[in-house]
């Protein structure tokens, strides 16, 4: 299995981990694993995509860490309003964004809002409802992004999504 399905099952398991009480530690966890098997495994298709072939796997490693959490936020804010910066327009050959897309870039939103919350914010108390929900959210984008992954607009989201601070411009 890969990093970012096990880490899919791992926020489910979290999430309803405790029968009666579920600690804030599990359900917190179980927010945070959602948002990062989503961050992974969108990070695991780009560099996967662009890096081909046996014999590239350290390569397609370094890459992966290029990627950043606060580039990564721009690029779906962008997605997530149907809107993409005017030096990506060109990609996407005319072609409105397709929803499936748009909803996973609203899931990256979303769950790394949640998942700042579960680690920073003390004071945030989560429910074993909101947990399984963010769960869902994050399994709900790994079937629309199965969905959309062969287009071009999928191949300009994952391109955006390393080269953002050259693409934001005009």
């Amino acid at each position: 299995m890969s990093l970012h399905t096990d880490l899919l099952e791992q926020a489910e398991h979290l999430a309803g981990r405790e029968r009666r009480r579920p600690r804030q530690a599990s359900l917190r966890r179980s927010v945070s694993a959602s948002y990062y098997a989503v961050f992974h495994m969108l990070i695991d298709e780009a560099v996967g995509r662009m890096f081909r072939g046996s014999g590239r796997e350290a390569l397609r490693d370094c890459m992966a860490r290029a990627f950043s959490h606060r580039d990564m936020l721009g690029v779906a804010r962008q997605f997530a309003s149907n809107g993409v910066a005017p030096k990506l327009d060109p990609a996407l050959n005319g072609l409105s964004l397709q929803p499936e897309l748009v909803a996973v870039a609203k899931a990256l939103l979303d769950l790394q809002q949640a998942r700042h919350e579960a680690d920073y914010d003390r004071a945030a108390r989560f429910t074993r409802p909101q947990a399984f929900e963010l769960f869902q959210q994050a399994r709900q984008a790994f079937s629309d992004w199965r969905q959309v992954r062969g287009s071009p607009q999928a191949d300009a989201f994952l391109a955006a999504l390393l080269a953002y601070g050259s693409l934001r411009g005009g």
